[in-house]
């Protein structure tokens, strides 16, 4: 008697293994968390080479430099994860295929833009898109004098995690808002080298 009570309950929970994980119908996607669950936890992002807009086709090493820059910050804050700059190197041109960037990628958002230098000013124009749905999260223009781009730079990569609901720690903005040099040409020749 005490053998039959003993294996009954294995018996009985082996059945219901059984039913529930082979029975028919059941396929991958209903064991799979839900997307509205994934929303918060996927942080991985690429920016994109952003486009030289300058009259001056020669300042498109400032692009490059400004697109750095921003992905560096990135990089700088822990909930997100950066791809790096020599993988999106390849989508340089305007046209572009961003949910198949995002899949080549592996990265659910994609920072693009432009940069646009005359003189002692700078506009720099930046998007940030879901790669699933190609749509628009946000998006800004930064029209400010030149010795202000760091403090532009900055202010990108807090808005980008603001969006993606990524908690700065002070160590964190304080990394972000930390300024190489206060001397822009020293600056251009850094990156002219780079």
């Amino acid at each position: 008697a005490y053998a039959v009570g003993a294996i009954l309950p294995t018996v009985i929970f082996g059945a219901l293994a059984i039913f529930f994980f082979l029975r028919p119908g059941t396929s991958d996607s209903e064991l799979s968390t839900p997307s509205s669950l994934l929303s918060d936890t996927d942080k991985s992002i690429a920016v994109l080479p952003l486009e030289n807009m300058s009259p001056d086709p020669e300042n498109a090493f400032f692009a490059d430099g400004v697109q750095e820059d921003i992905l560096t910050n990135l990089s700088k804050i822990d909930e997100l994860l950066v791809i790096s700059r020599s993988s999106t190197l390849q989508y340089r041109s305007p046209d572009r295929n961003l949910k198949e960037i995002g899949e080549a990628l592996g990265v659910r958002y994609i920072v693009e833009g432009s940069v646009r230098r005359a003189d002692d000013q700078v506009r720099v124009t930046v998007q940030l898109i879901e790669t699933e749905t190609d749509s628009h999260l946000w998006s800004e223009n930064y029209d400010r004098p030149l010795t202000d781009i760091f403090a532009i730079q900055a202010e990108i990569a807090k808005q980008v995690a603001n969006q993606l609901h990524a908690v700065l720690s002070p160590q964190e903005v304080a990394r972000i808002e930390s300024q190489p040099t206060d001397n822009l040409e020293a600056y251009d020749l850094f990156l002219k080298f780079r």
